[in-house]
């Protein structure tokens, strides 16, 4: 069975506190991105990666982070979109044909474990549909206009969403080939699966696979990572 991921790294990041998008950014000594990539890298399970990253910046990846070509795995770059939809649209155009399951993961979760990809990639095989959730833990409230409080949300019933997703291949391309036709994407890539329909299953998380949004999250990053010895 060949399995692809599509890892997403085509944001401009507006809510990080630097001069160059955030994947670019430098933890423990590296790029950001360069430890999301050698985790699927060392995945027995990963066959191919597609690199999604912001437009005009292609060739700054290739001699920045894929430099020196221990990415075996990586086997195309591509630029992205004005949407994060967009962008793994473009990705997916660049998987194999003989492709069974496609992962799609953000970038900016550098701290994503083999063990919890090979368990999205086992479930995907059986679900056809699969993302990572963690119970929410606080009181949720949903407001209308002006920031009253409409309803408080039964909490155990709701999950905060992380990546990797996986789906059987024709299944996203379906789902996003609908999308696009239709000028609306989600906000996350098995929100498209939804409205096909299609059921998708919650596995657990990690509460380590986070992801870097704020300067903040790159200091707790850098935190767990000494707490692994690099």
């Amino acid at each position: 069975m060949k399995i692809e991921t599509i890892i997403v790294a085509a944001g401009k990041g507006a809510r990080f506190i630097d001069f160059r998008p955030k994947q670019f950014c430098l933890l423990g000594g590296k790029f950001l991105l360069a430890w999301t990539i050698e985790r699927f890298e060392e995945c027995k399970l990963i066959n191919n990666i597609i690199l999604v990253v912001p437009p005009g910046m292609s060739k700054y990846a290739k001699e920045t982070v894929i430099s020196s070509s221990r990415y075996k795995k990586v086997k195309a770059i591509v630029e992205g979109g004005k949407e994060r939809g967009d962008s793994v649209f473009e990705g997916l155009q660049k998987l194999d044909t003989s492709t069974d399951i496609v992962l799609v993961h953000d970038g900016v979760r550098p701290l994503i474990s083999c063990h919890l990809i090979e368990r999205v990639i086992n479930q995907a095989k059986e679900y056809k549909a699969v993302v990572l959730g963690i119970p929410m833990r606080e009181t949720v409230k949903e407001t209308e206009e002006g920031n009253a409080v409409k309803k408080t949300l039964n909490r155990r019933r709701l999950y905060s969403i992380q990546t990797p997703q996986g789906f059987r291949k024709d299944l996203i391309l379906k789902a996003y080939k609908e999308a696009k036709k239709e000028g609306r994407w989600a906000s996350d890539d098995a929100g498209l699966v939804e409205r096909l329909g299609e059921k998708v299953k919650i596995i657990p998380g990690e509460e380590t696979n986070i992801k870097i949004t704020t300067s903040l999250d790159l200091k707790f990053a850098e935190t767990i990572l000494e707490g692994r010895g690099g």
